[in-house]
């Protein structure tokens, strides 16, 4: 998902367009990852969530290995938008059959732990993209990722299985929408929807730009910066390792709130010139607080429409990455106003106001204030 980001300013190199030309391969990957949701969540619920993640993965495969080869920005671009087509039927899907499985009272928790691996795949992939670049080039990053999604498939074929005696329905269109009926038939749907889109626009604007702008501060590759994305990663990993005490000690509002501040902050202080390394622990503290924030509303998703969870997941995750695909434009646009510095701290106070606001529009059962 994030091995494009540290790659940006050699793969303009590579190519001879600029850094907003590059970025739209970031945008086009979030972007059809939104948009093939609504036809990816209806599927999961007709045909099975572990089938559709099995299919998605050997695809991932089969597009990161054409992805190695390709030889223009225009294919390039394509390909990232097809591949984030394929990369949308995993994560949601397999967040909605964990719904299936865990009982609500232990469903954060689990997520939490879930959330963990995932964001470890991203740092590792962020990380491991700029380091393998660095050394063998940007095609032998998108070979490493295929042939980390056929080590996917293969466990997911072996270990996983569908669960037994479970009535699914048909795949019809009547059926699709049946599902989204009852999952916007929720009040709170279209409340959390909008708030996750604008979380996916003011958390994930600048990780587009952070390489850049460490080669302009300092003069760094696409190692270090892999590295500093990474760092996201790490507050992640706390977050993981803390989630049973987090629920348990704050709750969800409180969770909100310090989340947004504790996001706020990390972003804010990346705003200024500091050594570059100094940066990994800056992005570490923003993703610790991101997922404090996110993992609220994971939470509150899967509980919208019990009886279509994949159908609810999918559009939870459509609407997170749209945030994500405008996201970068909305923070390339601020910085071609105001500059890059005073951009930042204008999503850093964004996300305060957020964090802070969010338990007051939209209140969350079980919790405390």
């Amino acid at each position: 998902m994030r091995i494009i980001d540290p790659l940006i300013p050699t793969l303009a190199g590579e190519f001879g367009r600029s850094i907003p030309q590059i970025v739209t391969m970031v945008t086009a990957f979030s972007l059809s990852y939104a948009l093939g949701q609504p036809f990816l969540g209806p599927l999961a619920d007709a045909m099975g969530k572990i089938r559709t993640i099995l299919t998605c993965l050997i695809a991932l495969a089969a597009l990161s290995t054409v992805a190695a080869l390709s030889g223009s920005f225009e294919t390039m671009t394509v390909l990232r938008a097809v591949t984030g087509i394929a990369s949308g039927g995993i994560i949601p899907i397999a967040m909605a059959a964990i719904g299936d499985r865990a009982p609500m009272q232990e469903r954060q928790i689990a997520l939490g732990r879930f959330t963990v691996l995932m964001i470890i795949g991203q740092m590792s992939g962020s990380a491991c993209s700029g380091i393998i670049a660095t050394h063998a080039g940007w095609r032998a990053a998108f070979l490493s990722a295929a042939v980390i999604a056929v080590l996917a498939a293969v466990l997911v074929g072996v270990v996983l299985k569908p669960r037994r005696n479970v009535v699914r329905q048909k795949l019809s269109l009547a059926g699709a929408l049946g599902n989204y009926r009852t999952v916007f038939a929720n009040p709170r749907t279209k409340l959390l929807y909008g708030l996750v889109i604008v979380e996916g626009i003011l958390l994930f604007g600048i990780p587009a730009y952070v390489a850049a702008i460490l080669y302009q501060r300092s003069g760094v590759g696409p190692a270090e910066a892999g590295l500093v994305i990474a760092g996201m990663g790490f507050g992640c990993l706390l977050y993981g390792l803390f989630t049973r005490i987090l629920v348990e000690r704050l709750g969800p509002t409180r969770m909100t709130r310090t989340g947004g501040v504790i996001c706020a902050l990390g972003l804010a202080l990346f705003a200024f010139d500091w050594p570059w390394w100094s940066a990994i622990p800056i992005f570490a503290a923003q993703g610790f607080g991101f997922f404090l924030l996110h993992g609220t509303f994971q939470a509150q998703a899967t509980e919208l429409a019990p009886g279509a969870r994949g159908s609810a997941m999918a559009l939870f995750a459509c609407c997170f990455f749209l945030g994500q695909a405008t996201g970068p434009l909305a923070m390339g646009f601020a910085m071609h106003l105001i500059g890059a510095s005073a951009a930042i701290l204008m999503f850093a106070a964004a996300i305060v106001v957020f964090g802070y606001v969010t338990p007051r529009i939209m209140p969350i059962p079980g919790s405390r204030t």
